[in-house]
């Protein structure tokens, strides 16, 4: 198996090397000059701090290259599901394949939205991100039932359809409005599903170390998302970007509930193993 997490790993290196040095070439060219903007508005329409490099490849730099902490995340899930095949349960194809691959698609959305500042890359962003959350929401709630793994991804195709119809919205409106409103009513749904269900089942102390872990990233990424959307905090010109510190502090959260997730099908299949 150590040849499999050593061929993802040169693939995501390649990657981001190969982005580096695109942005590095295509300096001064305004490679996405053709794309429709992200926004309608001449003044404050996107609201991030990064000063904008329209005439680069990244135009948020650290922005874009943040991004790149959702494809290591989907690149370890991909890998989990590659290494645990012996183990091919229907919800653990579920969790880390599709999960995985939702993960990677919204690393790439997300990466063209602020390489671009363009509308097809923020549609993308959205989309990438309800699926990520949707994923999260509908597996809690189908961890109560048994479901077949092509039945799950029929839905979620659907879903992903509906969310891209959604994402037709332009900045600052989406970012204030349909993008936080859609995203709190996914997060509701799966903390109401989880209630439910840890009445019902008994939580491991392994479970509550990354379901803790999850929740604090999750608040110290939309707190650094907050202060650089209004400006309160804001260095236009330096790497260090609070947007991108909400990106990589939500991958975090991500990974944790994806690690809450697999410790509960370990603990169910042991138990499972202890009364066979």
């Amino acid at each position: 198996m150590t040849v499999v997490r050593t061929c993802f790993v040169c693939l995501f290196i390649t990657l981001l090397v190969i982005v580096i040095v695109l942005d590095y070439y295509l300096a001064g060219k305004s490679p996405w000059r053709h794309f429709e903007s992200s926004t309608k508005q001449r003044i404050d329409g996107i609201p991030f701090c990064e000063f904008d490099r329209s005439t680069s490849l990244l135009r948020e730099r650290s922005n874009s290259l943040s991004d790149f902490s959702f494809l290591a995340v989907g690149f370890y899930m991909l890998v989990q599901a590659i290494e645990c095949q012996e183990k091919n349960r229907a919800k653990h194809t579920i969790l880390s394949m599709i999960n995985g691959f939702a993960n990677c698609a919204h690393a790439m959305g997300s990466w063209l939205n602020h390489a671009c500042r363009c509308q097809l890359g923020h549609r993308f962003d959205l989309t990438g991100m309800w699926l990520i959350i949707a994923f999260i929401s509908f597996y809690s709630l189908i961890r109560h039932c048994h479901i077949r793994t092509y039945l799950f991804i029929m839905i979620f195709m659907i879903i992903g359809f509906l969310l891209w119809i959604i994402s037709d919205i332009y900045y600052p409106q989406s970012y204030d409005n349909e993008e936080k409103i859609l995203t709190t009513i996914l997060v509701i749904i799966f903390i109401i599903s989880e209630c439910f269900h840890l009445k019902s089942k008994s939580i491991t102390k392994s479970q509550i170390k990354w379901l803790c872990l999850g929740a604090i990233s999750l608040v110290v990424g939309v707190i650094s998302g907050h202060l650089d959307a209004s400006k309160i905090v804001c260095w236009p010109h330096s790497w260090f970007q609070l947007h991108a510190l909400w990106h990589t502090s939500a991958a975090c959260s991500v990974l944790a509930i994806y690690e809450y997730f697999r410790a509960d099908m370990s603990f169910a299949m042991n138990r499972n193993e202890h009364f066979a």
